[in-house]
């Protein structure tokens, strides 16, 4: 006879929708388990809590489980019962939940699930979706522009947004945030207060930061497939019948003596018995609950981690993941105060949301430009910061939940149980939470606090992590609302989940072979398609597919002879691959460029805007580039030897070094073509036409865009200049600390110890082998423009655009001088005296917000400095005001003085043509800027003023290792930038533009030059002459070089 096999053994951690789905299809369809359900509360059923109470004495009593029968109605109408964190449900989107009920027995009952919108006490809008008296509730509404603006926005929008579940799973739009998705489809401010963002808050219980942070993706898929984008046949939905105690009560029944309540899991213990993985469990007072099997965590993940910290060998990752899960708790009010609810009451709804519209419209708006397109210049703020960094988000601490600071403060939700559940009382009776006021007390039945999950991208990012690499890992599960959209059908889904991947047992209801549980309802296509009428296919063809076809038409021809070296593929939705190039290295780069292209209006960009056409469709993500396979294939250039930062590649800007190795593909295919052309010949009839010489019909769109930049870019001392400077200098602070070195928060080329790389290991290109940090380096180049200007204890320095101060404070506190700094950022100039102050230098630095030309013309400044130096700010002049600039620094300098200058310079062979064109920097980087070439510099020095050229370095390879490296760690910082309100635009912008000047630097054709001016016959400058000034030592062999990096 057969040994009798031995049980196994399940604990279910939490008793809420997902642990008693769990336990229930475990232990009625597999009786060789052994089910134990623990709960920390008296009672089963977690947020499915039902209360009676008490209208005439204003008080709440807990429903016991186990009557197992309806609940009685008080024929006074004196006592209801109510749920709290109530059920409600339908038969098409919440299969499981209904055929569990079904056999369970629990009857249904018809619900409203009507909204209201009340913002201001009802002063601002007020609104409701119960019927159009609810809608036009306010009188006002009916000829209010703003309410019809909110109309029109909401009829597009459930036109429209199911576009975005259309895209490819890869495409990085499918990620932005609900912030992002606002501002760059242009909806109004009427449309996210009046509506989406209050009805966001209210589903999920989220604050108004938080759901700004939502992915626009999973709010649209939620309400396609629970038909919230259509304005008929939307489903009816139900709430059990008796309230929620009948189902929880049922459980009791089955569960019997598995269930245990009052026994909170505080600890586990793992160990291996008989070569299998076994968990102790322990409630208060290390008090020992049994050995199991498997353990499933159906908690809250805050719990779930917790409980796993306890364990001496658990993986470090899993718990990260489990981190990333945020919640956020919650103060629930059940009360009968009518001042919780709408002024009027037409507008009464079964959620009402009521807010502060002053709180509600924090996205930043388009501008009236045109959709999906970052804005640019002055006007952006550099890129989109669309928010502050406040989330709302209270660790723990729940006296700040409430009140008109608290967690919800922008808007809080009141449910009107009375038509939610349907209660036979007079009395009405109300659930909110977070109220900005409490409900008066004699009001008051009941107050608790209650834990809701927030869907930010770490939320998804952690469940993920949870799902695919420990799931059922070692006998530990994971099921909660969190795994899904947050709601009973989500936590009953994957509660089955985990009870059917154990056991391997299908539902009772599943009838489709090689299915366990019924799948969530996929109606986003479905959605669309019903949407999208004759009249928007018609739109589509002419505005997207036709240009669309014509201008794939000019690119592919016109990348056909551009790229001539090495190869580009572009990888397309449609499956199709096109290569460009002969697939030899270019650039030393024998491997493909490949550029996943997921919206072919790239083509349109390109074909109409050229080089700025290609930065602006990067910017909307329309492409990204694929990382090589192995770290190894990418050129050793591109591999740093001075960082801890590896791989930087992701969903949103996709392989960062590979947009690098993109314009160094494209830099090889320019420069070939030059090589024998004098400079003069080339560019005899250079126009703003020239920039897009290869592609006709880009030539509108370049003439377009160097119409406005000469329009719009304006760097005059009225004004023009401090705009522009704003613009990428004052966004943030603390955004630039988290790239720029720690010490001396430099904004320029650092200077590395470097040396040249022997042809063995630097074939086919050369290159410098860079070794230190960013912090050495750039103390190394402050020493260095210190020794360039020759600069001596006690002498007057004027630091022009001084940055964050780091020259001016090295210059103070090492050699003594009196300096003067000035600049048209605000936000540095606060920062920089700050760390004045901090360094006690305050009686030697002085910091001023001036135009040059303006302090030039003060007389008390007049041959006033002995030593002027300006780093990396020549750049923001322009080139018509060149001159202006050396005449206004010869204005402020002594005779004998010496001027340092740090520029980026253009070669002279591009610049005619460069400076009649416009391009991504200075058009979107840098509004108005214009680096210009060596020969402008100089002769620009010669007509504004007396001033000679006596000396020259080249640190331009040493610019590339520095934004490589600011790449690094602007990238490894995210998570910090993201939560400083910056969003997924913002991130490709810098991408782009670090790797866009690295290209640069690193193929030699942008320079960063250190210029030494004065006028001629200076003796200062005579150690510049020495011999460490103009030699060069021997190269080093392979062997030299290897010993020098250790």
């Amino acid at each position: 006879m057969a040994a009798k096999s031995k049980k196994q053994r399940v604990a279910i951690i939490g008793a809420g929708v997902s642990g008693l789905a769990t336990a229930w299809h475990l232990h009625t369809s597999s009786p060789e388990i052994d089910v134990h359900l623990f709960e920390a509360d008296s009672r089963l059923g977690g947020h499915a809590h039902t209360l009676t109470l008490d209208t005439k004495n204003k008080t709440a009593d807990d429903c016991t489980n186990g009557n197992g029968k309806q609940a009685e109605t008080d024929k006074t109408g004196e006592k209801v019962d109510i749920d709290v964190g109530f059920m409600v449900y339908n038969n098409g989107n919440y299969p499981n939940m209904t055929k569990w009920f079904d056999h369970l027995g629990v009857k249904g009952e018809d619900t409203d699930m009507s909204l209201s919108i009340s913002l201001d006490r009802g002063n601002t809008v007020e609104w409701s979706s119960h019927s159009l008296t609810g809608v036009f509730a306010s009188p006002a509404n009916i000829v209010s522009p703003q309410f019809h603006t909110f109309l029109r926005d909401l009829l597009y929008f459930n036109a429209n947004a199911g576009k975005i579940l259309l895209l490819p799973e890869d495409h990085p739009y499918r990620n932005v945030t609900i912030r992002e998705y606002l501002n760059r489809e242009g909806y109004s401010e009427q449309f996210a207060s009046y509506y989406l963002i209050p009805m966001m808050a209210a589903l999920w219980s989220a604050s108004v930061e938080d759901v700004f942070s939502f992915p626009a993706s999973s709010l649209v898929e939620f309400m396609c497939n629970h038909r919230m984008l259509q304005l008929f046949d939307r489903p009816q939905y139900q709430t059990p019948a008796g309230r929620s105690i009948q189902y929880t009560s049922k459980m009791v029944e089955i569960l019997g003596e598995k269930s245990h309540t009052s026994t909170p899991i505080v600890g586990m213990k793992k160990s291996v018995k008989g070569g299998a993985v076994v968990y102790e469990l322990f409630t208060t007072g290390n008090k020992s609950v049994g050995l199991f099997d498997h353990v499933v965590f159906a908690c809250h993940s805050p719990q779930a981690l917790s409980i796993l910290e306890s364990v001496t060998d658990i993986d470090p990752n899993l718990l990260k993941s489990l981190g990333k899960i945020e919640y956020a708790d919650n103060v629930v009010y059940v009360h009968s105060d009518r001042e919780l609810m709408p002024q009027r009451k037409a507008a009464w709804g079964s959620w009402n949301c009521m807010g502060k519209s002053d709180l509600l419209t924090s996205y930043h708006k388009t501008d009236g430009k045109t959709k999906h397109e970052a804005m640019e210049g002055a006007a952006s703020g550099f890129g989109s910061k669309l928010a502050d960094d406040s989330n709302g988000h209270t660790n723990g601490d729940v006296s700040h939940l409430e009140g008109e600071d608290g967690r919800m403060r922008g808007v809080y939700v009141t449910y009107y149980i009375n038509r939610l559940q349907n209660l036979e009382t007079e009395t009405d009776v109300f659930v909110s939470l977070n109220p900005h006021t409490p409900p008066k007390k004699e009001l008051t039945y009941r107050r608790q606090i209650m834990a809701h999950p927030q869907f930010t991208h770490e939320t998804h990012e952690g469940r993920a992590e949870i799902k695919e690499q420990f799931q059922g890992k070692d006998g530990l599960w994971f099921c909660g609302a969190y795994m899904g959209y947050g709601f009973h059908e989500d936590g009953c889904r994957h509660g089955f989940d985990v009870a059917t991947a154990i056991n391997r047992v299908p539902l009772p209801w599943v009838k489709e072979e090689k299915q366990l549980v019924l799948p969530p309802p996929d109606l986003a296509r479905f959605t669309f398609e019903q949407n999208n009428t004759l009249l928007r296919k018609l739109k589509d063809f002419i505005t997207y597919r036709i240009p669309v076809a014509v201008c794939r038409v000019f690119v592919t021809r016109f990348l056909k002879n551009a790229i001539t070296k090495g190869e580009l593929q572009l990888k397309l939705n449609d499956g199709s691959l096109l290569s460009f190039g002969d697939k030899t290295p270019c650039e030393g780069d024998p491997h493909p460029v490949i550029a996943r292209v997921f919206d072919d209006w790239f083509f349109v960009k390109i074909a109409t805007e050229y080089d700025l056409g290609l930065a602006r469709s990067y910017l909307d993500g329309h492409f990204l580039i694929e990382p090589l396979e192995k770290e190894e294939d990418y050129h050793w250039t591109l591999r740093s030897s001075t960082s801890t930062v590896k791989d930087e590649t992701n969903g949103i800007i996709g392989d960062p070094v590979g947009l690098t190795r993109l314009f160094l593909l494209f830099v090889g295919n320019r420069d070939v073509r030059t090589i024998g052309l004098r400079s003069s010949k080339q560019h005899t009839m250079a126009n703003a036409l020239q920039n897009a010489s290869g592609l006709a019909i880009s030539k509108i769109g370049s003439l377009f865009n160097f119409l406005r930049f000469k329009l719009l870019m304006d760097n005059s001392e009225r004004g023009g200049s401090l705009k522009n400077i704003h613009a990428h200098y004052d966004i943030s602070n603390d955004m630039f600390r988290t790239f720029l070195d720690k010490e001396t928060l430099m904004y320029s080329s650092a200077i590395y110890d470097a040396v040249a790389a022997p042809e063995a290991v630097g074939s086919p290109s050369s290159g410098l082998v860079f070794k230190g940090s960013l912090e050495e380096a750039q103390w190394r180049k402050l020493d260095t423009l210190c020794d360039r200007a020759q600069l001596q204890p006690g002498q007057q320095l004027l630091d022009i655009g001084f940055g964050w101060g780091g020259l001016s404070i090295h210059a103070a506190k090492k050699y003594g001088c009196h300096v003067t700094g000035i600049t048209l950022s605000v936000e540095q100039k606060a920062l920089a005296e700050e760390r004045v102050k901090k360094e006690g230098l305050e009686h030697l630095v002085n910091f001023e917000v001036i135009d040059y030309r303006t302090f030039a013309r003060r007389a008390d400044n007049q041959g006033k400095f002995d030593r002027i130096i300006s780093c990396e700010m020549i750049e923001a002049v322009g080139h018509e005001h060149l001159c202006e600039f050396f005449w206004a620094v010869e204005q402020v300098l002594k005779y004998d003085g010496v001027i340092v200058m740090e520029a980026i310079t253009t070669p002279e062979m591009r610049y005619e043509t460069y400076i009649r064109t416009t391009d991504f920097i200075n058009t979107i980087i840098f509004p108005g800027g214009i680096c210009p070439s060596l020969h402008a510099l100089v002769d620009a020095a010669y007509k504004g003023s007396t001033l000679t050229l006596e000396h020259i370095d080249n640190i331009g390879l040493h610019y590339a290792e520095t934004l490589a490296e600011w790449r690094r760690r602007f990238n490894s910082s995210e998570k910090t930038v993201r939560k400083m309100g910056f969003d997924d635009v913002f991130m490709r912008v810098w991408n782009y533009y670090m790797t866009y000047c690295e290209a640069g630097f690193r193929s030699q054709t942008q320079h960063c030059l250190i210029l030494v001016f004065s006028r001629p016959g200076n003796r200062a400058l005579v150690p510049l002459s020495e011999s460490r000034s103009v030699t060069q030592m021997k190269a080093l062999t392979e062997a030299e070089v290897n010993q020098w990096l250790k």
